[in-house]
């Protein structure tokens, strides 16, 4: 039984919070949040895709890493201001410079990589780009360039799942190898890592340059793809996934990796569109800067750098 004294400090601290909320009129809320996903602009000149996830008491993930050129003036600041000295995950979606340059600079900042999933794709694919897009050869050289600053450099499967920490979970949806997919030999694009984050009651979706084929597909086909935020795929670009596959994910929210002139070309229309017409708010780093998605638990904030992040081109 409770004594007479603890009864009584229980029955005034109940008391008074429950004065506390009445004065104040409302029940306090989090003063931090637990989980942060900043899509990082790299992309005030040409497009590329970084996204740092923060998990409060938790890991700290980076999700592509932009061209080594505006990686290093606009991730690496970010990354130092925000004192950030170690990644324990880095993801690389697929292999195209614009998404994996940025790890170079990381490295020369002395920011330390814990393990990177960072699939090789197909050497006869990779060399169908040449000169425009995929690099073997320096894909191999990144390969070595992160095992000799001893980072675990893996291979990323469809079922892979992280813990982050603080009630995120990060899982690995689809990783096509562009060879033994179900339409076929696709372009490195097809290949990227489709990923998804759940903390608490929310979802967010990142796609990479996800394209036509296999974003059809799982239009079609999958029921995994739900999500409250999408990391629009392909920069938004006309080769993007069809819009069935934007409503499969039915995201409340769009964030864009794009710079202004390719978001507000002919190339982005049909994007454009579909949110519009879907009255889906959306957000765009050429527009607005560093665009940043805190999570409550029970509630979501987005913010941009940029005060006029408005997106709609004129």
């Amino acid at each position: 039984m409770l004594s007479t004294s603890k009864f009584v400090a229980i029955a005034l601290a109940i008391f008074l919070c429950v004065i506390a909320t009445l004065v104040t009129g409302k029940v306090s809320q989090p003063s931090e949040p637990k989980l942060v996903w900043t899509m990082v602009n790299v992309n005030t000149a040409v497009q590329g895709d970084a996204h740092l996830i923060q998990v409060k008491r938790g890991k700290t993930v980076l999700i592509d890493a932009g061209y080594p050129e505006i990686a290093q003036e606009q991730l690496i600041p970010f990354l130092q201001t925000n004192h950030i000295d170690h990644l324990d995950l880095v993801f690389v979606t697929h292999a195209h410079r614009d998404h994996y340059g940025g790890i170079e600079p990381i490295l020369q900042a002395g920011i330390n990589i814990k393990e990177v999933y960072f699939n090789l794709p197909d050497k006869k694919i990779c060399d169908r780009e040449i000169p425009w897009g995929c690099n073997y050869e320096e894909v191999l050289k990144y390969h070595q360039m992160l095992k000799a600053h001893q980072a675990k450099v893996k291979s990323a499967y469809p079922g892979q799942t992280f813990n982050l920490g603080n009630q995120a979970t990060l899982k690995i949806l689809y990783a096509f190898d562009g060879i033994n997919t179900p339409v076929g030999t696709t372009d490195i694009n097809d290949m990227s890592l489709i990923i998804k984050l759940e903390h608490a009651q929310h979802k967010y979706l990142f796609t990479g340059d996800l394209n036509r084929a296999i974003g059809g597909y799982l239009a079609k086909n999958s029921q995994e793809l739900a999500a409250d935020v999408l990391d629009v795929p392909h920069h938004g670009t006309e080769g993007l996934a069809p819009n069935e596959f934007f409503e499969q994910v039915g995201a409340k929210y769009a964030l864009v990796p794009s710079p202004t002139g390719l978001w507000c070309s002919d190339r982005s229309s049909r994007t454009r569109n579909w949110f519009q017409d879907h009255d889906t708010p959306v957000w765009v780093n050429g527009f607005s800067g560093h665009i940043r998605v805190e999570d409550y638990g029970d509630r979501l904030a987005i913010s941009a750098e940029k005060e006029d992040n408005t997106s709609i081109c004129s």
